[in-house]
C-alpha cells in the first residue's frame, strides 16, 4: 500500500514547486534556474504582451521580471514551441531534450513553408517584415509558416528582449539539429514525462495528457513504458484517481508533513498546476469567461471571471466551491490573493460569489 497520504502529496508538491518556499534573494540564479527546471516548458504569463518574458508567479518573494529576462538576453533561457506547440521557455542546456520531445512537423509542408525557410537560410535571419517585402504572400500566411517551422525547431524566434519585432534564423545554424527517428522523440518524451511526474510527486495519465497536449494512446504507451523500466510506479492514493510517482517518491522512507498549504494563490492558464488540470478545469467551469484560477490550500476551488481586455478592465465575479461559512470566513484572504495581481487603480472587482461587492465591506472600504 501507497505510505503517502493525499495531503501529503499537495504539501510536497506546493513545496518542489516553489509556492510554499519562494526564492528570496532576487540575486541568486542558481536557485532560480534550478527552480525553473523543475516547473520548464514555462509559458510567459498568460494575457501577457507577446514579448514579455516567462516568470515564476508566486514563486519568488520578488520581481523575477529582472531576473528572467538576464536570463533570456543571455539566450540561458531560450524561447520555443513546446507542449502541442505553445510558447514557453526551457534552459539552453535542455533545449536539445525538450525540442526532441515536442517537436511537431507540419501535416503538410506547403510551398510557403519551402520558400520561408530558404529566404531566411539565404539571408542569414530576418524578420517577419522583412519576409513581407522578400516574399509574394500575405501576412497571415507567412505567420502561419512562421509558426509551423517554429513547431518543428526548424526556425528559431530570437527574443532577447520585448521588441515584438524578433529576428527569425535557422535553428540548426543558431544551436544544433534536433533528432528526427521516433526512438530519439520517445526517448526525449520518457524523460520529460518522468520530470514532470517528480515535480507533481503524484500525476494521473489524465493530468499528463492534459499538461502535455499529446495523444491519449501516446500518454498510456509511455506511461507504461516508464513503469516497465523501473522508472514509475502506478499507484491508489486515498482521495485521488490512480496514478504514477516516482521509484524514489514510491519508496521514499523519509517523513514529509501532512498538514494542508494552507494558502490561497491565483494562477493563470500558463501555470503548471493550472495545465495539469486544464481539461477537468475546463469541464467544470464550462460556459464561464475565466481570468484566473484559484488554488485554495493546494487545490483548485475557485475562479476569477471577465473579460480580458488591452486596456484596464474589470473582474466580473469571483466563484468559489465553498460552503457558505468558508465563503465569509475567507472573503478577505480570497480579496487579498485576487488583489495581489488586479491593482485597484485598474481594475474593480464587482462581485463576490454572486453577491454585488457594495455588500462586501472589505473591498468597498477599497474602493472608497
Amino acid at each position: 500500500m501507497n505510505p503517502w497520504k493525499y495531503s501529503e502529496i499537495i504539501a510536497e508538491r506546493m513545496k518542489r514547486q516553489g509556492l510554499t518556499q519562494p526564492l528570496d534573494n532576487p540575486l541568486d540564479e542558481e536557485s532560480y534556474t534550478e527552480l525553473f527546471r523543475r516547473l520548464q516548458p514555462v509559458a510567459p504569463v498568460h494575457f501577457s504582451r507577446p514579448g514579455d518574458p516567462p516568470k515564476l508567479i508566486h514563486r519568488t518573494e520578488y520581481d523575477d521580471t529582472g531576473m528572467s529576462s538576464s536570463l533570456r538576453e543571455r539566450h540561458i533561457l531560450v524561447k520555443g514551441r513546446f507542449l502541442g506547440g505553445r510558447v514557453a521557455y526551457v534552459l539552453e542546456d535542455d533545449l536539445k531534450l525538450y525540442a526532441t520531445a515536442f517537436r511537431k512537423m507540419p501535416t503538410r509542408f506547403n510551398r510557403v513553408h519551402e520558400d520561408v525557410l530558404s529566404t531566411i537560410r539565404e539571408a542569414g535571419g530576418l524578420t517577419k517584415e522583412q519576409l513581407k517585402q522578400e516574399l509574394d504572400y500575405s501576412a497571415g500566411d507567412i505567420g502561419k509558416a512562421l509558426q509551423d517551422l517554429q513547431c518543428a525547431f526548424l526556425l528559431q524566434e530570437d527574443q532577447i528582449d520585448t521588441d515584438w519585432e524578433t529576428g527569425w534564423l535557422d535553428f540548426a545554424e543558431e544551436w544544433f539539429e534536433i533528432p528526427t527517428d521516433a526512438e530519439s522523440q520517445e526517448e526525449a518524451l520518457l524523460e520529460v514525462i518522468q520530470r514532470f511526474v517528480v515535480s507533481m510527486v503524484f500525476v494521473t495519465e489524465s493530468q499528463i495528457k492534459s499538461w502535455c497536449s499529446l495523444p491519449s494512446k501516446t500518454i498510456k504507451e509511455m506511461v507504461r513504458r516508464l513503469v516497465e523500466s523501473g522508472r514509475l510506479v502506478r499507484t491508489q492514493v486515498e482521495g485521488l484517481d490512480e496514478g504514477v510517482m516516482s521509484i524514489e517518491d514510491a519508496e521514499s522512507t523519509s517523513s514529509y508533513t501532512s498538514e494542508y498549504p494552507k494558502g490561497i494563490y491565483m494562477l493563470d492558464k500558463s501555470d503548471i498546476l493550472v495545465r495539469a488540470q486544464m481539461d477537468e478545469l475546463k469541464t467544470r467551469y464550462k460556459g464561464l469567461e475565466v481570468l484566473q484560477y484559484l488554488l485554495v490550500d493546494g487545490k483548485f476551488q475557485g475562479v476569477v471571471l471577465g473579460h480580458w481586455r488591452i486596456g484596464p478592465y474589470d473582474v466580473d465575479d469571483i466563484i468559489l466551491d465553498l460552503d457558505q461559512s468558508e465563503l465569509a470566513a475567507r472573503q478577505a484572504e480570497v480579496l487579498a490573493a485576487v488583489r495581489e495581481i488586479y491593482n485597484p487603480e485598474d481594475c474593480a472587482i464587482l462581485r463576490y460569489n454572486g453577491a454585488e461587492i457594495s455588500k462586501c465591506p472589505i473591498e468597498e472600504g477599497k474602493r472608497s
